[in-house]
């Protein structure tokens, strides 16, 4: 801290009271230029010292310029740029232009190379020019990103841009390692990178037919350098620390023209996952009762849970051959093994007046190994027809272990006594398999407008999985007399088999010069199988050989269905409009095959729905949006939903499907506002979404016993959700590359309402739930200096049950975080990671204060200081914990789990590149502008 005092108090006596100001026109009428573009570069070195756009009288204010020599820039698309050298003196520090007229002649002016501005806003895309935001030698483009306005990036590289969360991040507009985010963030350096544009993508089809088909996701463009695009660059970092800590990553990339390959790969045993893995397994489920899930999030950036063992590596290539195809591959492979130990506290609601308190201790062990390999080729037959194809495969492999020992003690105004005790050993493996491919036609007739697409979506999902369970229960009367026991010693067999076909096809056609009318159709076909053997332990042979009749079925689920729908779309110049809707007729096949009776049994249901959709965007002026959207949709039931066979894996909460389910409807409703200022790059996001859920597919619960429960799916009306959220981006000092960085001020308030619906001992009872969150965050850099960035976080939660009012809650969660580096003698930083994390309202024990501090000392050496030597220590405190809470229909948990705590580490980090022949630095430029005087 002391540090950072010192670094505020030098910049604090910095005098910079200089202003520029006049008005743009132009020449031939006089009339103003709004937003054009005011650009003042320091004389010595072309660094940006100010930035302004003109407002809508031409007029314009550039406050806040040091002292000295400057050259002073305007630039307007159509018209010859203004080019002057000005001084700003202590006898002259407020500069009046008066009126500058730009003529029409746009022929540049010879030897000079103007810099884009900090910021500039197309249409729905904002695009940041990364040489006006400085970040530290060897950054990573994560880095950079958390230094631009009303972008976030929390501690695990999750990214929220104006309020909303980026899943997609392209490269040059195509997709990096399959379109993983973190790949592209984590491993491609700041140095290298241009621009970074933000903006809604939308599909592939919607993008050619220019129907909006409501897939629009927030999503991040990385425009790279044209002259890193030619070249060999990557880093290599490895690590040993105290309590046998090591890790270690390397990377290698190698772009010409439009070729480029990547390799990538990493070890480590500190929790640092790093990249976005596909859990196969997990996603195709089925097996209750043998793996154990626990929902929720501990402290972020916390080093995760218990201990990981992990390692990757992959490979990225992408080429052009000739002119006609363009292609993209990746294979990746990962392996990871963790081992967690966890105390949870539960709290059951049997009955009205009756509840249970279950305290459970848990050791876990999970081992993954997961292969993917996609690829996208797009072939451009001619002018007017192309086709793509995306193929994707995964292959997964799990193992499991887990050892949990529980005890239930029963509770009512009439007894309280423990009921419960058991023992469960589990163990548990599968491999999974998953085919994907999508297949896209398009073609594009003479006349505008007129198009005609065709495609096919392709889905095969394989899981074969074997698992034993053994769990003795012990039941206890009121006295303490032992009641019964219940020996439970199973072998578990399961196979999971579901293939997906889409055939969908759309025509659109130009009825007027701002009008499309789309027809489309859709035929789906989706088949489901889930196998499952039960064998129980027979004493006499020692074998897994006596087969369990009522948990041992064959269930088979198809899904039919044709959808016929059209759109129509009205773009005018300030707003564009589309109303459309669809018909569907579907079916729903199930069979199934019981062991205990060994018939089959099946059963048909047919459906018939609507689904309207709408939209409506509205520019309201410069840089501000107005957008609504609703769109109607359905959701069919789950195999395991529908499957009416009892799974008492769980004796405690034994479960059946229900075949009689329906499928869900959804309306979902948003209205969002985006706006942001260009002059002072004031930036406001707001969204409003509701969700009326039809026929929602919830558990009912009902009571087999005092101590047993059964669950059951069923539909019920009722359910609703309400969100409203807002982003503000206040930049508490204007974005002026060249000396230091913005001050950034981002505010983010959500508020969510929610009315969900259960079944509890057959009675619905109604969830009123309430959310509400404020989150600050606030960073501040001076070049060469100091980065800072401090965040607090609070969230409320409040709920109220209709049935049970003994289950209502409230819980209050508090985080803060500040995280400075502080860079002194030039090639040394010191790194300060601080969180504090409070929890109140919860069981008691698991209402603790958890600080989490990390500190880190580097030296950067070589002439480029494109090496790095760090110093660093994790949980300095010794103080870092988990805790988690779970809200279920009847139960509140609470759980403990360990994580990794105090170590010490020593690592080495080298950045090599090497463009266009000769070696760059690897700390930020100036942006590659030039001025020949």
């Amino acid at each position: 801290m002391l540090f950072c005092l010192q670094a505020f108090f030098s910049y604090s006596q910095q005098k910079t009271a200089g202003s520029i100001k006049g008005t743009v026109v132009d020449v031939q009428n006089r009339l103003p230029l709004p937003d054009a573009t005011i650009t003042v570069l320091n004389r010595a070195d072309s660094a940006v010292a100010g930035f302004s756009v003109a407002g809508k009288a031409g007029d314009f204010e550039i406050k806040n310029i040091p002292a000295g020599q400057f050259i002073f820039t305007i630039s307007f698309t159509g018209y010859s740029p203004y080019v002057r050298e000005i001084e700003i003196t202590p006898s002259l520090s407020v500069l009046n232009l008066d009126t500058i007229a730009l003529a029409t002649d746009t022929t540049m002016l010879a030897g000079i190379v103007i810099t884009a501005p900090p910021i500039r806003v197309k249409q729905d895309t904002v695009e940041f020019s990364a040489s006006a935001f400085k970040t530290l030698p060897n950054a990573t483009a994560e880095d950079l990103l958390k230094k631009l306005p009303g972008v976030e990036v929390d501690k695990d590289g999750n990214i929220t841009a104006q309020g909303e969360p980026i899943t997609k991040i392209y490269v040059d507009g195509k997709e990096f390692f399959g379109n993983d985010p973190k790949l592209a963030t984590k491993n491609l350096t700041a140095e290298l990178i241009e621009s970074i544009q933000v903006f809604d993508d939308m599909s592939e089809q919607a993008k050619f037919t220019r129907i909006d088909d409501g897939s629009r996701t927030r999503t991040i463009n990385i425009k790279l350098k044209k002259d890193r695009k030619q070249g060999i660059f990557g880093r290599v970092n490895a690590g040993l620390g105290s309590r046998e800590r090591y890790e270690g990553t390397a990377s290698l990339n190698m772009f010409r023209d439009r070729t480029q390959l990547s390799i990538l790969g990493g070890a480590n045993n500190t929790n640092r996952q790093g990249y976005t893995f596909n859990d196969l397994i997990s996603s195709m489920g089925g097996m209750s009762g043998i793996n154990g899930n626990r929902g929720g999030q501990g402290p972020s950036g916390s080093a995760g849970n218990g201990n990981t063992n992990s390692w990757s590596t992959g490979i990225n290539f992408r080429d052009q051959w000739g002119k006609k195809i363009e292609f993209a591959g990746n294979y990746f492979v990962s392996r990871s093994s963790n081992v967690n130990n966890s105390k949870s506290f539960r709290q059951n609601f049997l009955t009205e007046d009756s509840v249970s308190f279950a305290d459970e201790i848990s050791y876990r062990k999970n081992v993954n190994l997961n292969h993917r390999i996609g690829m996208r080729i797009e072939y451009f037959i001619d002018s007017m027809n192309s086709i793509v194809m995306t193929p994707n495969i995964n292959i997964q492999r799990s193992e499991s272990e887990s050892f949990d020992s529980l005890i239930t003690r029963a509770t009512s105004p009439k007894f309280d006594y423990t009921a419960i005790t058991s023992t469960q050993n589990r163990n548990n493996q599968r491999d999974g398999l998953s085919l994907n491919n999508n297949l896209l036609f398009r073609h594009r007739f003479h006349k505008p407008g007129r198009t005609f697409t065709i495609g096919w979506n392709t889905a095969l999902n394989e899981s074969d999985g074997e698992g034993y369970n053994i769990t003795p229960y012990l039941f206890y009367n009121p006295d303490g007399s032992l009641k019964s026991i219940n020996d439970r010693r199973q072998r578990n067999d399961l196979v999971s088999k579901s293939f997906n076909n889409t055939i969908s096809a759309s025509i659109t056609e130009m009825v007027d010069s701002d009008k499309i009318l789309e027809l489309n159709y859709a035929y789906t076909n989706n088949k489901s199988i889930n196998d499952r053997d039960v064998f129980d332990y027979d004493p006499l042979t020692g074998e897994y050989d006596s087969v369990n009749r009522p948990q041992t079925n064959y269930f088979e689920n198809v899904f039919e269905a044709s959808r016929l729908g059209t759109n129509f779309r009205v773009k005018k110049q300030k707003y564009d409009y589309q109303l459309g809707g669809s018909v569907q007729f579907a079916s729903l096949y199930n069979l199934s095959n019981r062991a205990t009776t060994g018939k089959d049994s099946t059963m048909r249901q047919t459906y018939t729905n609507f689904f309207p959709n709408a939209s409506f965007n509205y520019n309201l002026g410069a840089r501000k949006t107005l957008r609504f959207n609703y769109r109607g949709s359905t959701r069919a039931p789950s195999i395991s939903q529908l499957q009416d066979v009892l799974d008492v894996s769980n004796p405690l909460r034994n479960r059946i499907g229900n075949p009689d389910l329906k499928q869900e409807f959804n309306n979902n409703v948003r209205l969002s506002y985006n706006g942001m200022n260009p002059r002072n790059f004031l930036f406001v996001n707001a969204n409003i979404s509701a969700t009326i859920i039809g026929n929602k597919i919830v558990n009912s619960i009902d009571s087999l016993s005092e101590a047993v429960l059964l669950v059951k799916p069923e539909n019920v009306d009722g359910a609703f959700n309400i969100n409203i959220s807002g982003t503000i981006g206040i930049p508490l000092k204007k974005v002026t590359t060249g000396r230091r960085s913005p001050l950034n001020l981002n505010l983010t308030t959500r508020f969510g309402y929610n009315r969900d619906v259960s079944m509890l001992y057959k009675k619905i009872n109604y969830n009123h739930s309430r959310r509400i969150g404020e989150r600050i965050n606030f960073n501040y850099n001076i070049q060469n200096k100091l980065d800072l960035n401090a965040t607090a976080s609070f969230n409320y939660n409040d709920a109220r049950y209709s049935v049970q009012e003994n289950l209502n809650y409230k819980y209050f969660d508090q985080h803060y975080s500040l995280d400075f580096t502080y860079t002194f003698f030039k090639n040394f930083m010191l790194n300060n990671d601080f969180d504090y994390y409070i929890n109140t309202g919860r069981a008691d024990g698991f209402n603790q204060a958890i600080p989490l501090w990390n500190a880190s000392f580097s030296w950067l050496f070589f002439k480029k200081r494109n090496g790095e030597l760090k110093f660093r220590v994790i949980d300095l405190l010794g103080q870092n914990k988990n805790i988690d809470r779970t809200v279920g229909e009847n139960y509140l948990e609470d759980t403990y789990t360990e994580v990794l705590q105090r170590y010490f580490m020593v690592s080495f980090m080298y950045n090599f590149n090497k463009f266009g022949g000769g070696s760059m630095p690897s700390s930020r430029g100036n942006g590659g502008r030039r001025f020949n005087n």
